[in-house]
Order: structure tokens, then C-alpha cells, then sequence
């Protein structure tokens, strides 16, 4: 707020480019003109408004729509993530809860732990871009706002030269242009009342004080309203580019197998098949071939009670030829992955190789157990 000392009562007192030979003073009730000094001052500020082109004090079209519905513009943005959050949260509950009720627990701590980590990434990056673009756009808002009333009933004055503002032509009383700068002032109560609370009584230097204010109006409308959404467009693709990242930091965990896992070779309509040994409350035992198993597989078999069950390592199918559901190839070693738990990295004969859970693979010919 452009201000200089009232030479009757010495306080504080508004003034304004538009008429820098009169001031009112609202403590003493002085009404005539300022120090000579003062004035000098002020004529030489609106040389510097009028020395700039009028266009840079003022608002796009683009820009003016978006302070005019901003707040439905945010209330918009939020029920779209809202929204499109559903599905990531439906997804990641079925899988928690997938892994809840598994009888197979290989596994299944890890990928519980990654799933919530990917929501909580995924919800977290899209509630740090909408407060980014509500930053940005109170950044807009105050940098356009105009100097708020001294008195209940008394005018805005504009945030350039200081005079007073006519109603609102922007829309809903939102935005009013000075007669006098020809410069675009937000006049929304909410934002008036927001930086009521920040002015800054300036009683010297007005040059440079106007100089900083038209900066800063460039500096936070320029581009503002590509600016905003272009954020908001993050959320999709930081969701995307996190969903990957987990991915790929997963499979490139490779850690020593789980020993605590067991695992058998068992006759199938396809041949000899490794599945995991999952005992039942009934004191039998089935061998479960996984979700990652080929198509021709059933998902698990059972074993008659009583029946001998042989346990296989993992490492013993290093160097033997299997088939599964990527395909065929040798087996060149095996790891424990937070993905697919205990896996087997294949080989195929083009030199490519892909990485299978252990429980689905098939064998050609007689295991060393």
C-alpha cells in the first residue's frame, strides 16, 4: 500500500498515482495535499505505470475465466482425483485382501507392503499436485488482488497506482479493471480478506515499488493458466511412471530363496510339474502350481493322505530344461523375487531369457532330487 506520513498527526495514510496532489488522513480526518516530496514521488511512480504497456497489467482471457471459477475449478479437479483414485484403491484392496485369504503365504508379506507403498505413492503424488496447483493459483490470486477497504462501504483501490475501483467486470464481481493504470485487480472478497492480513505500507521509494508490483504481476500471470494444467496432468502420469518404478525396483531385488517354502515334482496331463506343498486341515496334502502356471495346468492337485510326498529343491532345477508360461529354455538360476516369491530365471535357445515362479515350471525328463 503506497502511504505517507499525514503532515498533521504524522501517521500512516493511504495515497494514490491517480491523484498525488490530495490524501485523506482516516486518523486526524486531514483531506489536502501531501509533503511536496511525497508528491514528487508519486508522479514519478505513474510515469513508470504509463511507461509500460497497458497489456501487462492486465489478465488473459484464459486467466481471467480461471480466477473467475476458480473455486469450482478446484472443486472440479479434486472430485476427478477422487474419481480416478477409485480404481487404484480397488485394486490395491483386492490384492490386500487377495493376500489375506491365500493359503500361500510365499510372498505374500512383500508384495502387500509393495502394493500399499504404490497407493500410497500413487494418492500421495496426486495430493502434492493439487496442493502445487492451489499454490500456484493463490500465488496468481494475490498477485492480482486489489488493495482491500480501508472501511466497511469504502472502494478497493487498485494494487498498481492505488486508485479507487468501480464494481467487478470480470464476472460475478470478481475482477475490476482501474480507470486510471488500466491495471486488472481481483475484488473477491475471499481473496480481499486473505491478504488484508500481508499489506505492506510503503511510504518512500514509490518507484520502485511500482516497478516490483508490475514484476511480480508478470512473473505470476505469465504462463499461469498453461502452468495449472499442466500440473493437474501429473497426476496420470506420475500414478503410471510410480506404478512401473515399483515394478521394475521389485524384479531387480533379487535376494537368496526362501528355504522355508517346499516344493514337489508331480505327474500332470502335461508331464512332470513343480507345485508348492501346501499341507490341508484335513491332514492331506495338495501341490498348488501358482498363478503363474500355463493355461494347461489345473491349479493345484491333490495327494492322498498318506501318500509319500518328496520334497525338490529350487536349486536343483539349475541347469535342466523346463517349460512355462513365457515359454521354454534352461534354467540358469534361482532367486527370490518380491513379485513372483521364489523364481527361476530361463534361458530360451535365442539367447532372451524371461523369469518365471518356481511353482508352475515343467519338466523334460527325470529330476535329481
Amino acid at each position: 500500500m503506497l502511504a505517507v506520513h499525514c503532515p498533521r498527526c504524522g501517521r500512516p495514510a493511504p495515497v494514490s498515482l491517480a491523484s498525488p496532489d490530495r490524501m485523506e488522513c482516516a486518523a486526524c480526518h486531514y483531506r489536502g495535499p501531501p509533503p511536496a516530496e511525497a508528491a514528487q514521488g508519486l508522479r514519478a511512480a505513474a510515469h513508470v505505470v504509463f511507461q509500460t504497456d497497458a497489456r501487462r497489467r492486465q489478465l488473459s482471457d484464459a486467466l481471467r475465466r480461471m480466477l473467475v471459477t476458480a473455486s469450482r475449478r478446484h472443486a472440479r479437479l479434486l472430485v476427478v482425483f477422487s474419481l480416478a483414485s477409485v480404481p487404484i484403491t480397488a485394486l490395491a484392496a483386492i490384492i490386500l485382501l487377495g493376500v489375506w485369504v491365500s493359503p500361500d503365504p510365499e510372498g505374500n508379506l512383500v508384495t502387500g507392503g509393495m502394493v500399499v507403498a504404490a497407493w500410497l505413492g500413487t494418492v500421495g503424488t496426486g495430493a502434492a499436485v493439487l496442493a502445487l496447483v492451489r499454490r500456484r493459483q493463490r500465488r496468481i490470486e494475490e498477485a492480482c488482488a486489489a488493495r482491500p477497504p480501508a472501511a466497511p462501504g469504502e472502494p478497493a483501490a487498485c494494487h498498481v497506482c492505488g486508485a479507487p475501483l468501480d464494481g467487478g467486470d470480470g464476472g460475478d464481481g470478481v475482477i475490476a479493471r482501474c480507470g486510471f493504470c488500466a491495471a486488472d485487480n481481483l475484488i473477491a472478497p475471499a481473496v480481499l480478506e486473505r491478504v488484508r492480513a500481508r499489506q505492506v505500507v510503503i511510504l518512500r521509494s514509490f518507484e520502485q515499488a511500482v516497478s516490483a508490483e508490475l514484476a511480480s504481476f508478470g512473473r505470476a500471470t505469465s504462463g499461469a493458466a498453461a502452468a495449472v494444467v499442466a500440473t493437474a496432468m501429473v497426476v496420470p502420469i506420475a500414478a503410471f511412471v510410480l506404478a512401473i518404478a515399483a515394478v521394475l525396483v521389485g524384479e531387480s531385488r533379487r535376494r537368496p530363496i526362501d528355504a522355508t517354502v517346499r516344493y514337489a515334482a508331480v505327474s500332470t496331463p502335461v508331464g512332470q510339474c513343480i507345485g508348492k506343498i501346501v499341507p490341508k486341515a484335513d491332514g492331506g496334502t495338495v501341490v498348488r502350481f501358482g498363478g503363474f502356471r500355463r493355461a494347461e495346468l489345473p491349479e493345484e492337485q491333490a495327494i492322498a493322505p498318506g501318500a509319500p510326498v518328496e520334497a525338490v529343491s529350487p536349486g536343483a532345477l539349475v541347469g535342466r530344461f523346463v517349460t512355462a508360461k513365457q515359454g521354454a529354455g534352461v534354467v540358469e538360476g534361482v532367486f527370490l523375487s518380491p513379485l513372483t516369491g521364489n523364481s527361476a530365471e530361463v534361458k530360451r535357445e535365442d539367447g532372451t531369457s524371461f523369469t518365471s515362479s518356481v511353482a508352475g515350471l515343467c519338466l523334460s525328463g527325470v529330476l535329481s532330487r
